[in-house]
């Protein structure tokens, strides 16, 4: 389980900064700068908005990039030592910080190497979003249902399980909010809630094992 798991994370991380570099290149080939049209009006549209700030308040994307191959290593630690833990884990995990690095690399190496990040997918009223912060957005969102499923293979009581996915709900909203990336904020209530009821009609419908005396 461990190699199929480790397959995961390479395949999820190669996808998600290979499809986010792309994307961008794309963008940059057929549309100019400011160039927009709805995609469902009047809801989603498509731009390419060229972001000259830095990614991170106060790190240039050089000092980014350095910061990042840390982040990724330990990361990657930070999961093994849970699968040690929790040997029927899933391949969740990888998948999820996979998707994450990669889009956040996408977009260190794009404001490296062009000085900019190519946002080309608007939402009304949320802002704008390159592909990496769309594979950024989505791993994210799975935070909380990963830490759930990470307290399942513990075998920790329901109570905690729900405690556990309530925390880091709160902690991806709040930096959502800190960052203005709303959008995010919307995607992870949305994964949470379909995860919520989901989870709620499989209790119901499963039958009930009586406790022993």
């Amino acid at each position: 389980m461990h190699r199929r798991a480790s397959a995961w994370f390479g395949a999820s991380f190669l996808l998600a900064c290979i499809v986010s570099l792309g994307i961008g290149a794309f963008v940059r080939e057929h549309l100019r700068v400011e160039q927009s049209f709805w995609l469902v009006s009047p809801l989603v549209y498509v731009v390419r908005d060229q972001h000259l700030r830095e990614l991170v308040p106060f790190l240039n994307p050089t000092l980014t990039l350095v910061l990042w191959l840390p982040l990724a290593i330990g990361t990657v630690i930070l999961i093994r030592n849970v699968r040690i833990g929790a040997p029927g884990l899933s391949a969740l995990p990888e998948m999820v910080a996979g998707i994450f690095i990669g889009g956040s690399l996408a977009n260190v190496l794009e404001a490296q190497t062009i000085g900019s990040v190519t946002d080309f997918i608007g939402i009304h009223g949320l802002g704008t979003y390159s592909a990496g912060d769309i594979a950024f957005d989505v791993a994210s969102s799975l935070l909380p249902l990963v830490v759930i499923q990470i307290a399942r293979a513990q075998h920790q009581t329901f109570t905690r399980v729900l405690q556990a996915g309530a925390v880091f709900y709160v902690v991806v909203v709040l930096f959502a909010v800190a960052t203005q990336d709303y959008a995010l904020a919307v995607l992870v209530t949305l994964v949470i809630g379909v995860g919520a009821a989901t989870s709620l009609t499989k209790r119901l419908i499963s039958p009930q094992i009586p406790s022993r005396n």
